[in-house]
């Protein structure tokens, strides 16, 4: 496994921040690249929930699927796809922190067999691609007003 961490301080209550965070069909607000995102799986977002998302990279739409694995607001949440053999997996903490929230992001590389040698490739990728979308929710999520960030 090969991964990487960020760590972001949100001007809002951690439950303000989970309810965008925790709800990847608003990802297209904050994540660059993210043009689709629908939940597939019936009833309320829970773990087991399936997204399917559509990213533009490189002028080329790419859609995927990830699968929720955690869901305890307003503290723990992440997340998982798995792509030609590569399992990504985002796990988000959130803890109070004097006026806001501290956000935890850490993402998870797994593959197996030869896959295990692309992974430092594909995590050095992974960061360029995402690594700034904490500071992009930070951004969309202090830009809303308090009762609609947690709509």
């Amino acid at each position: 496994m090969i991964g990487f961490q960020f760590t972001e301080h949100i001007e809002r209550p951690p439950l303000e921040v989970f309810a965008v965070l925790a709800d990847p069909t608003r990802s297209v607000d904050y994540v660059d690249g993210v043009v689709r995102s629908a939940k597939l799986t019936d009833g309320p977002l829970a773990e087991g929930s399936v997204i399917e998302e559509t990213r533009r990279i490189k002028g080329k739409e790419s859609t995927g699927r990830l699968q929720i694995l955690a869901l305890d607001p307003p503290s723990t949440f992440a997340i998982t796809s798995e792509a030609e053999g590569i399992t990504a997996t985002y796990h988000y903490r959130l803890h109070p922190d004097k006026t806001g929230t501290r956000v935890e992001w850490t993402c998870e590389l797994e593959a197996g067999g030869l896959r295990r040698m692309m992974l430092p490739l594909v995590a050095a990728i992974t960061k360029k691609e995402d690594g700034e979308h904490l500071v992009r929710l930070k951004a969309y999520v202090e830009s809303q007003p308090a009762s609609k960030a947690a709509s």
